[in-house]
């Protein structure tokens, strides 16, 4: 069990990864409309990503992140490479690491 402290810290650490895993998909958007600028790929494939991003990377970041208890969604941005161990307090390592593993199994 954490303290209040460690708590705290491990909801900013949530929040922090999840600010960061939103960027870099939004990124992904980002270079779709550099593309479409450059005449590379139709309005309309921006525009299918969009719906895309929307309907379901959006929402399952928002599941993964701010609808799980704060350690699982630091080990979901363990998992997915937007934060590291070493960015989790000592007192939690372990259990996110054992709960990041379990993420990249499925």
């Amino acid at each position: 069990m954490t303290s209040r402290k460690g708590s705290k810290q491990i909801r900013k650490l949530a929040l922090l990864a999840y600010e960061k895993d939103l960027s870099r998909c939004i990124r992904v958007l980002q270079d779709q409309m550099a593309e479409w600028t450059r005449a590379e790929i139709t309005v309309w494939d921006v525009e299918q990503s969009i719906h895309e991003f929307h309907d379901k990377i959006a929402r399952s970041l928002y599941r993964s992140y701010a609808q799980s208890d704060p350690i699982t969604a630091v080990a979901f941005g363990v998992a997915q490479g937007v934060i590291t161990l070493d960015d989790v307090p000592e007192d939690v390592r372990e259990r996110i690491q054992e709960i990041a593993k379990a993420i990249n199994r499925e």
